[in-house]
């Protein structure tokens, strides 16, 4: 696939020459305050509300109270087709309904869509094509399944390696997440889907980001004004450019007020300063009060808490003018209208879905996105290995699609794991150890000795009752009773189950759920796998119990209602993974490996003992003893190769006993035969990693042990001190050595770089530079340009920053002089004081590499 446009300065904000002009009084005040942006709830500027088309302008005076407020706040669908989001529309008007379908990773709703990798994925493929045909893929499907906007692209940066929703954005540069957004912008919208950028804005941990039960105790992010405009803007200046419809407020505060009501950054910066002309829409739950509106956000999601009654009665008294309602409404309407909604001109929505289409594109951004970290010669895998392989691990034996939800689940049927793939594939019988078991076994019933109590129907030896065994349709049931394990150790207790909501509680304690439904459908999705026999698969964090010690255990079972989809038999299941099968499972790993040439082991974060939904990570180390099970093998067999199906960087304390590591990333539902491909050779990898992996936690600048105010946060506050340096630029910062630098990924055959050649072009500058293919192989290279810092600047700059990219195949032997331009924009910094772009005077120096650390060529930008 061709990347788009040739170059990845085809987007044309990263050429802007200069600062975007402030279009309201409120984006000029921000740009002289000199420091943090802070949030206010003056008046909101009408920016968008002016160029209202004749149509809209009808609409809205035709329009009564009753109806305008009906089309600023979410309702429920009386279809139930398992959106997020509903609006009514206003037939009498010819106003159609709005639905709004999660992303950032396909269409999630009742019916099946094609199953895409997560956009951390995508990113690493470096493609801007790649990221336009993954928009028209969702835009396509979300046409297809009667949705209007789809919630995507997530563009927030990946400040911080613990965000647990890292997966779900395109790394920790500001450039490539913008260009990257903006491609998937386009594919989406191609299709007469609208699509929604989020979270808006510096939303980069989970960690006190948003207390539902107690709203006051969520802490206060403060970021100053240029980290904002340098890292934290740009992606959405990008989107903005690429026409997005719709911009989503983040739950966090910023400077001292919700994102949700701050109406310096969505009145003054997002409409005034970027030019956005579209409507905003809060966080599902995110919105505190009727001020909002006013503030710039037009759309409540997804109730009207604030936006109905109370919005209502407030325009009633006066207290809000009816005038900023119809400014909502018209930024609301006005992107109806620029997509045909309004007058039937629509981009016409395909009678089914394509799956093959789909299941090409989501098998393409797995095998372009895969990252060879390390390679000592294990991949691609030889003859001899073929001949006599073991594959270890349980996202071996089944697909890891991606974890937690917000994503098309994809086609079951189209869930071929790595295993199977290769066993197909290369038609060889290859050997398989679990060697972590997610899955376990059932609790017997002697763990309970006095049975399980089943409320309102006599006692249960255990809670066992799936496939033959299922309860009744619909059944809701509660078991209690004394669980008492036979010996001390750490446990892995679960609760599996489908067709109803299960719930394990443990002395009185949640510790797992499973099977949940919303709305009108379920997802298998509580693990990073389900059951090996396809149930959801509900994994608590590992405890520690005593032998012999009595513990007092709830497992429920809530049957699911009629109205959702699948419903059948419930099953539910109290399993676990006791201490002895946990080190039998790794000796048994360790034994195979022995046997065999070639040992791979899988290995996955995101469940299973770590946090990979609900909340942030807390640690980097790979969960359920996984590096343990990776040392054994290593040890039986130097021949080890490790292929980590990870979200988010891990550390590596057996790195030096592994000397071939490759990184799929999550891989979307066709993602085991993009596996297969890369281990065999079929695919040669080509992806580079989007964020720098730390050796340890506390390299990371946002994890650093003297600044906790940059994650954990102190009194209620949680300070981006790191400023502009965090990723790639704190680590060169601090001449800090990662484990893999960003930028950073191997190819099966290896590339020269040589004749750097750089011109002054206009405001900015042309690099040139020849590729060479030096290999046996075809293979794919992502040759990047950096520039450093000048003498002298009024700011402290980064050592070296992005400024250009350019993803080139050459077939073995070949050469390609490659060309790219660094705009002015990447060359500038933002002046806090003049509220603009300024360039420093000096010369630059100009580095072309492999990856941020590993640079070829050094050149000079006078």
């Amino acid at each position: 696939m061709k990347q788009l446009g040739g170059t990845a300065a085809a987007f044309a904000f990263v050429a802007a020459a200069g600062p975007i002009a402030a279009a309201t009084p409120a984006a000029a005040a921000t740009g002289a305050a000199g420091g943090a942006v802070t949030g206010g709830t003056g008046g909101a500027a009408s920016p968008g509300a002016a160029a209202a088309t004749r149509r809209v302008r009808g609409l809205i005076a035709r329009l009564t109270l009753d109806e305008k407020i009906s089309l600023v706040h979410g309702a429920t669908d009386p279809r139930r087709l398992g959106q997020a989001g509903y609006l009514p529309g206003v037939k009498r008007l010819g106003i159609p309904e709005l639905r709004l379908s999660d992303g950032p990773a396909g269409v999630n709703v009742t019916k099946s869509a094609t199953g895409l990798p997560p956009v951390a994925t995508l990113g690493s493929s470096f493609n801007l094509e790649l990221a336009r045909e993954y928009g028209e893929v969702m835009g396509r499907e979300g046409r297809t399944l009667d949705m209007d906007v789809l919630l995507a692209p997530q563009i927030e940066l990946s400040r911080t390696p613990f965000f647990s929703r890292n997966k779900d954005q395109s790394g920790e540069d500001p450039y490539l997440n913008g260009l990257i957004g903006a491609a998937q912008v386009e594919g989406v919208q191609a299709q007469g889907m609208l699509a929604q950028a989020k979270h808006f804005l510096a939303n980069n941990q989970r960690l006190h980001e948003f207390d539902r039960e107690k709203p006051e105790n969520s802490y206060d992010f403060v970021v100053d004004d240029r980290t904002l405009h340098e890292l934290y803007l740009p992606a959405f200046e990008a989107v903005v450019r690429a026409g997005v419809a719709s911009v989503m407020s983040a739950y966090n505060h910023l400077n001292g007020v919700w994102n949700s009501e701050q109406s310096t950054t969505l009145t003054g910066i997002l409409r005034g300063e970027l030019g956005f002309k579209g409507f905003v829409t809060s966080d599902w739950g995110a919105t505190h009060s009727t001020a909002a509106l006013e503030a710039g956000q037009d759309m409540q999601m997804w109730d009207g808490s604030f936006y109905g009654e109370p919005l209502k009665k407030a325009i009633q008294d006066g207290s809000i003018p009816e005038a900023a309602l119809d400014t909502a409404v018209s930024r609301i309407l006005g992107r109806y209208d620029a997509f045909g909604m309004l007058d039937g001109s629509r981009v016409p929505a395909r009678k089914r879905i394509d799956v093959r289409a789909g299941a090409r594109v989501a098998r393409e951004v797995a095998t372009q996105g895969a990252v060879l970290l390390a390679n000592d010669g294990g991949l691609p895998l030889s003859h001899a290995a073929l001949r006599d392989l073991a594959l270890i691990g349980p996202t071996a034996g089944q697909v890891a699609t991606s974890v937690s939800g917000e994503r098309a689940y994809g086609f079951e049927e189209r869930l071929v794991s790595p295993l199977d793939a290769l066993r197909r594939s290369t038609k060889r019988k290859i050997a398989y150890e679990v060697g972590v078991d997610l899955t376990g076994t059932a609790v017997p019933a002697s763990a309970f000795p006095k049975g399980l109590t089943r409320k309102g129907a006599g006692t249960d030896r255990n809670v066992d009752f799936v496939g033959d065994e299922a309860l009744p349709v619909g059944t809701t049931a509660e078991w209690t009773g004394t669980f008492v394990p036979p010996t001390t150790g750490e446990y892995a207790l679960k609760i599996q189950g489908w067709g109803a909501a299960v719930s394990l509680s443990l002395d009185g304690k949640e510790l797992t759920t499973a099977a949940g439904a919303r709305d009108s459908f379920a997802r298998k999705w509580s693990s990073i796998v389900p059951t090996t026999d396809g149930l959801d698969n509900g994994q608590a964090e590992p405890v520690e119990l005593t032998g012999g010690t009595s513990y007092q255990v709830v497992v429920k079972a809530t049957g699911w209602a009629a109205t959702i989809a699948e419903r059948g038999p419930v099953q539910v299941r109290f399993a676990w993974v006791t201490p002895e099968r946990r080190t039998a499972s790794i000796a048994a790993a360790a034994k195979l490996a022995r046997r065999v040439h070639t040992p791979v082991v899988f290995a996955f974060n995101g469940s299973g003992g770590s946090v990979g939904g609900g909340g942030d990570f807390t640690t980097l180390t790979l969960p359920a003893h996984q590096d343990e099970l990776i040392a054994a093998v290593a040890k039986a067999n130097p021949r080890t190769v490790v292929v980590l199906t990870t979200g988010c960087p891990a550390t590596m304390p057996w790195r030096r006993d592994v000397g071939t590591i490759l990184h799929t990333g999550y891989v979307g539902q066709e993602g085991g035969w993009s596996t297969a491909d890369l281990l065999t050779g079929r695919a040669n990898p080509g992806g580079k990693a989007t964020v720098t992996w730390p050796k340890k936690d506390t390299d990371h600048p946002t994890l650093d042990p003297a600044h906790p105010e940059r994650y954990y946060g102190v009194d209620g506050v949680v300070t981006y001190s790191e400023g502009i340096f965090t990723g790639y630029r704190g680590f060169d910062k601090a001449d800090i050595e990662p484990l893999f630098p960003f930028g950073h990924g191997l190819s099966y055959t290896e590339f020269g770089y040589r004749d750097l050649s750089v011109r002054r072009e206009g405001t900015g500058y042309e690099v040139s530079f020849t590729v060479t293919n030096r290999g046996r192989r075809t293979g794919t290279e992502v040759p990047q340009v950096y520039v450093g810092a000048p003498r002298g600047a009024d700011v402290e700059m980064a050592v070296k920053t992005l400024a250009a990219f350019e993803r080139v195949e050459l077939r073995a032997g070949q050469s390609r002089r490659v060309t790219v331009r660094v705009a002015e924009r990447q060359l500038s910094y933002w002046d806090t004081d003049r509220g603009r772009w300024v360039r420093p005077e000096g010369r630059r120096a100009v580095y072309v590499g492999s990856s941020s650390r590993d640079i070829r060529l050094t050149g000079v930008a006078r």
